[in-house]
């Protein structure tokens, strides 16, 4: 990999990318960027450019989208998708460069086993950066979907983890009754702490607690990525309440049984993305930065 050299080609996504090209050229990286439509003012000081190869020329790194992906075989251009190149031509015209890219498809491992590559799906910082917009992204579904305002009302978070941490004291500073539920006592008692209503996730005899959310519950946030939720447990559901689901695929609900029992179910999927993606690049060209910079990429 060309070490001297900071240039960086940034290859598709969706709006995020193009904040991610324009900050990280504002650090003072060379950047050029492809499959990203008409986006020129927006993307300054990065530079468009008409090819993939004029974009990977000379670049000590390529950055794909996040997710890379959504066939496995083309690189997510959304805002371009005549453009959408396949990770086969990306490889050849990448001339050494490291690739730094979020879900990358297996078909990257299979092409080839000597190309470094990052996954920024496995870096923890970002993942914990990410919570705040998530979370913010949620409550904003929230009062999208609800006929009622955020104060005063009594709200559920299933799991204490980055998300669900910052989303429950959010919930809190806007009026709400939080009740939090999880499984460890330490993530309970850091709850309470917070001034929610710590709520055991399993009984002793480890049968789910989820039946009894409150009647008065208006809205049931997930950050759990398994199906907690199961049928048994959406019948139980109040009929009034927003289900918003904030785990990876295939999220934590039946979704078929709560389209028959009439709960309104929502998937929040990639919400940095689509609710605040200036913040959500910065915080990617945050994380590339640092990244080139521990890989021995510098602007000197």
């Amino acid at each position: 990999m060309m070490r001297g050299s900071k240039r960086i080609a940034v290859i598709g996504g969706d709006e995020r990318q193009i904040y991610l090209a324009s900050a990280l050229a504002r650090m003072g990286w060379q950047v050029a960027a492809y499959g990203l439509g008409n986006c020129e003012e927006r993307l300054c000081p990065a530079v468009a450019v008409e090819t993939l190869s004029a974009c990977v020329a000379e670049a000590s790194a390529i950055v794909l989208p996040m997710p890379a992906s959504v066939d496995g075989v083309r690189v997510s251009c959304p805002l371009a998708p005549d453009t959408a190149p396949r990770f086969t031509t990306v490889l050849e015209n990448r001339n050494g460069a490291l690739v730094i890219g979020g879900k990358l498809p297996p078909v990257l491992s299979t092409l080839t086993q000597e190309m470094e590559r990052i996954d920024l799906i496995d870096d923890e910082v970002l993942q914990l950066k990410n919570a705040l917009p998530t979370a913010e992204g949620a409550i904003s579904i929230a009062m999208r979907e609800l006929p009622v305002t955020i104060d005063g009302i009594h709200a559920a978070v299933i799991g204490y983890g980055r998300i669900g941490e910052i989303l429950a004291d959010k919930l809190y500073a806007l009026g709400a009754n939080v009740y939090v539920y999880a499984r460890r006592k330490e993530a309970l008692t850091r709850a309470a702490l917070h001034h929610a209503h710590p709520m055991h996730m399993v009984n002793r005899d480890g049968t789910s607690t989820l039946g009894q959310i409150p009647r008065n519950c208006r809205v049931i946030f997930n950050t759990v990525p398994h199906q907690i939720f199961t049928r048994e447990v959406v019948e139980t559901l109040p009929r009034a309440c927003v289900y918003i689901d904030l785990a990876s695929a295939p999220g934590g609900i039946d979704w078929s049984a709560a389209g028959e029992l009439g709960i309104r179910a929502v998937w929040g999927s990639g919400l940095p993305g689509k609710c605040v993606p200036e913040t959500a690049g910065i915080l990617l060209a945050e994380t590339v930065d640092e990244i080139l910079r521990a890989k021995g990429v510098d602007l000197c």
